[in-house]
């Protein structure tokens, strides 16, 4: 199931456009029935019509199902899969991938500092790195009440997609707010004009956020997490 949803988001634009193409094709040949079968004089003729109308109408449902069917797995049922976020706790394997080209995470050999190879800091071991993926606003230990922007910045090679969630502090179900595919620094998270989140609807209380990015092949990078408190308004 994993793969058959990994399949179905990496190549989402051109199984729509595929669909697109199916279905303005069953379209043409309804029309193309109807009109044949508006001007037949014959009972065969007007029999061959229907068969073909009926033909490209079941054509058009089964591509309609199809796409409705891709939406809901692409958009809804993958961002929320299990097996899609959990990744392992960060490595060096992990973030060398030949398509994640991001420098590894720094760790306690001599020779990588004597080499010159560069590394990037990670903040609470949990997946945050300066400039890279980290949250901008809030910040860690912040306090948050009412409707807020939620800003962000997310600048690795390669981006796929990332999304942001929440969870209640001793829980480990997390909600989807959101998601974008585009990079952005220190700017509201899905882009310009986005990002808005109404913390009225919850329980007052500790919770946490969560940020987690996927390159264009999938690969997961270790989910930045922060804790904040949601304040009644």
């Amino acid at each position: 199931m994993e793969e058959v949803l990994r399949f179905l988001k990496t190549y989402e634009p051109w199984i729509y456009l595929l669909l697109a193409g199916t279905g303005l094709f069953a379209v043409r040949r309804m029309l193309a029935a109807l009109q044949e079968l508006r001007t037949a004089v014959f009972g065969l003729e007007k029999e061959s019509a229907q068969r073909r109308f009926r033909s490209s109408l079941s054509v058009f449902i089964f591509v309609l199902l199809l796409g409705v069917s891709e939406f809901v797995l692409t958009a809804i049922v993958f961002p929320d899969f299990p097996n899609v976020q959990a990744m392992a706790t960060p490595t060096a394997d992990l973030l060398s991938t030949p398509t994640a080209t991001l420098p590894p995470i720094p760790v306690e050999t001599p020779q990588l500092e004597e080499i010159g190879i560069p590394t990037l800091s990670v903040t609470d071991q949990d997946g945050c790195i300066p400039g890279v993926i980290e949250w901008t606003f809030p910040k860690a230990g912040e306090t948050l009440k009412g409707v807020v922007t939620l800003r962000g910045t997310v600048s690795v090679p390669n981006l796929g997609f990332y999304k942001y969630e929440y969870s209640e502090q001793a829980s480990n179900l997390w909600v989807t707010i959101a998601a974008g595919d585009r990079v952005i620094v220190d700017q509201p998270l899905g882009g310009e004009g986005s990002g808005q989140w109404d913390t009225s609807t919850l329980t007052p209380g500790d919770y946490r956020l969560r940020l987690v990015v996927t390159d264009n092949v999938n690969n997961v990078f270790p989910a930045c997490v922060i804790p904040v408190r949601i304040a009644a308004p």
